[in-house]
């Protein structure tokens, strides 16, 4: 098994090392922005906009724009953050089952001396592994790049931020590998999990905009994360990280027992 995940380390290595890049460009425009950003009221031309619209593009109530934290909730933390993270962790669950039925290399993978629990569970744990480097890693990024523009933003949030945000990754991890085991392509598993975490936060949007579904926030997974509270307050809410762990917890189990049930 600890072969199993080595080689798998190295086999996504380059590959993480993309995605990686590719959020820190991002994290470094942001914050590279924010100072001239913040010399304009832009706090004075949001409250002139539609507060519709400000609340379904991630303007949650008392958001101030002009602070580190309100403006990186609203403009990468709240969706680009976790749709780019959410495509490699649903790459990587999907190829450990439906992938490797896809592409016919699971038999061959099957007739190792493992079991098929420690097959699945060797391969998810890279997906956590590297899901939660990615996180860390932006919050590194970020605390640095504030350092550099000598703008203030707490430690204690970003660790509040970056535990919440790791346990989001996982849950979504678990959803991925359920899928994984009962779907059989991996393109399926990718744009079905990407669907759901973009989907949450739509639903999530349209509850802030409309009464009638208010009471329903509860079924969206954006209502277990919100950056700008946990970058705010650098408190973390026990229960939203019991319910972000139970539903990782919940959707690897299925699909380790539908995998050892499933006839390939």
């Amino acid at each position: 098994m600890i072969n199993i995940i080595i080689q798998k380390l190295k086999e996504q290595r380059n590959g993480v090392i993309y995605y990686a890049t590719g959020l820190f460009a991002y994290t470094w425009l942001m914050i590279g922005l924010f100072p001239s950003m913040q010399s304009f009221d832009i706090d004075a031309y949001l409250k002139q906009m539609p507060e519709e619209f400000v609340k379904f593009f991630g303007g949650a109530e008392g958001l101030q724009y002009s602070k580190i934290e309100g403006f990186l909730s609203m403009e990468y933390l709240s969706i680009f953050f976790v749709v780019i993270i959410t495509f490699y962790l649903a790459s990587s669950a999907g190829s450990v089952i439906a992938g490797g039925i896809e592409k016919r290399t699971i038999d061959f993978d099957l007739s190792q001396p493992i079991s098929r629990t420690k097959y699945a569970l060797s391969q998810f744990v890279v997906t956590l592994k590297y899901s939660a480097a990615l996180v860390i890693f932006n919050i590194l990024a970020m605390y640095l790049l504030c350092l550099a523009y000598d703008i203030d933003i707490k430690i204690s949030g970003l660790l509040a931020f970056g535990l919440t945000a790791i346990l989001f990754m996982w849950a979504l991890t678990g959803i991925a590998a359920f899928l994984s085991s009962v779907m059989k392509s991996r393109i399926s598993v990718v744009l079905i999990t990407v669907v759901i975490a973009f989907g949450s936060y739509v639903f999530l949007s349209l509850c802030n905009i409309i009464d009638k579904l208010a009471d329903f926030k509860f079924i969206s997974l954006y209502n277990l994360y919100n950056p700008q509270k946990l970058l705010e307050s650098g408190h973390v809410e026990i229960k939203d990280v019991v319910i972000l762990f139970a539903i990782f917890s919940i959707g690897t189990i299925a699909s380790l027992i539908i995998f050892n049930k499933k006839d390939i």
